[in-house]
């Protein structure tokens, strides 16, 4: 009898381990993927890709030199500046940003990049750019983290010229087992910024793996 219920407890004991053994390896691998997109991120930052998308936003947008041109939520500024490039000595761009350190790092990138940025600290509900300023507003990864995004679409409509552009690059993540979503559906975003006055003109549904790109008009006159 003892012997039978140690060969029971032994095989009990086997089939944990083996359970614990494939639940380390899942989490394992799952580790080494986060890891993978984590350099794969800093790999895009830094390298060809960041000059490409801002080739393909300036085609889209039809950013061209002469122009005034914002950033919204600028971050490092590495794509503002290659868009400041497009602009030449007669255009302008303004980044804006929150925080000391932040609009700090936008002045250095600035330098560092050879280029003149007006940089502008934002509000938590205005980008703080002023009336008809703009010909192209753009934002990258910025719509879903406002918290308050209507005056802030408002106040954007505001300061872009008629016939101006807002072009909106976001996210929506895939739907993962043990994380929910991250970022916000493209469907989500166009009402809202419908609802503020604009036209949706282009949408481009793979932006990359993981984003879209929705280009806005504001309409040349009032009413069309």
């Amino acid at each position: 009898m003892r012997h039978g219920e140690n060969v029971r407890h032994t095989r009990i004991l086997g089939g944990n381990m083996r359970r614990l053994l494939r639940v380390a390896l899942v989490l394992a691998a799952l580790g080494a993927l986060l890891l993978a997109a984590r350099e794969g991120l800093r790999w895009y930052a830094r390298g060809p890709w960041v000059q490409r998308e801002a080739d393909r936003l300036a085609a889209l947008a039809e950013i061209r030199p002469g122009m005034t041109v914002a950033e919204i939520g600028a971050g490092q500024g590495r794509l503002a500046v290659l868009v400041a490039r497009r602009l030449g000595p007669a255009g302008r761009l303004y980044a804006t940003e929150l925080g000391a350190e932040n609009l700090a790092a936008l002045r250095r990138a600035a330098s560092a990049g050879g280029v003149e940025m007006v940089v502008l600290e934002a509000g938590e509900h205005s980008a703080n750019l002023a009336a008809d300023c703009c010909d192209v507003v753009f934002m990258r990864r910025v719509y879903h983290h406002l918290s308050d995004p209507e005056p802030i679409v408002r106040g954007l409509y505001a300061a872009l010229r008629p016939g101006g552009r807002l072009a909106v690059i976001d996210m929506l993540s895939p739907r993962l087992a043990f994380w929910g979503r991250h970022g916000i559906a493209a469907e989500t975003v166009v009402p809202r910024v419908v609802s503020a006055g604009f036209q949706l003109e282009n949408r481009v549904n793979w932006w990359s793996p993981i984003d879209y790109c929705l280009v806005f008009r504001k309409p040349a006159q009032r009413g069309l």
